[in-house]
């Protein structure tokens, strides 16, 4: 039987899966009657003991709600050749990344809406111009103060009266200080 693994991970995958989903890394070919472990076995027989890795720390980099966006970018990714691992939930999919790729991922996915981390070419916050939420990546029209993805406060001025100026509160149906009916 032929199956894929992962040379990284050690994680098996059918034979027409390429790349590794969890890391990203390169599968190789396995065969029923190949354990898989005899050569490697054997090399560390002559080598040094192992010592335990420490516990690689993987960082949130990408956030979308369609499988299409993630696999966009998990194509510039792969691309760059940045190991990375993919999540799903009911409300959306993340990129994950390792800690010392993060500024490479960055690059690689500079510009791609849901990408976490301040933009070069944008401000930092998303207030009352609009922009891409930097919780979910969702994006976020002018004016408005709650993301509509996540429901993030973005900092977007509060509204005013139409009559004296006056800020309203969001659950303001009238003008506190002229009295004046809004809506």
């Amino acid at each position: 039987m032929h199956t894929r693994y992962c040379s990284n991970c050690e994680e098996e995958f059918r034979p027409d899966i390429l790349r590794c989903s969890d890391c990203g890394g390169d599968l190789e070919d396995r065969y029923e009657e190949d354990d898989g472990e005899g050569s490697r076995a054997e090399k560390t027989e002559t080598a040094a003991p192992d010592l335990p890795e420490p516990p690689v720390e993987y960082r949130p980099i990408f956030a979308c709600r369609d499988s299409h966006s993630l696999k966009e970018a998990a194509g510039c990714l792969a691309a760059a050749s940045i190991p990375f691992r993919a999540t799903g939930s009911g409300s959306g999919f993340q990129l994950h990344v390792r800690a010392q790729d993060e500024p490479a991922a960055l690059g690689a996915l500079r510009g791609r809406e849901g990408t976490a981390g301040p933009d070069d070419e944008s401000p930092p916050f998303v207030g009352a111009e609009g922009g891409v939420c930097p919780a979910c990546g969702a994006s976020v029209p002018a004016g408005v103060l709650e993301c509509p993805g996540c429901a993030l406060v973005v900092g977007a001025e509060a509204a005013r009266c139409d009559a004296c100026g006056s800020p309203l509160g969001p659950a303001d149906v009238q003008c506190p200080v002229c009295r004046v009916r809004e809506g």
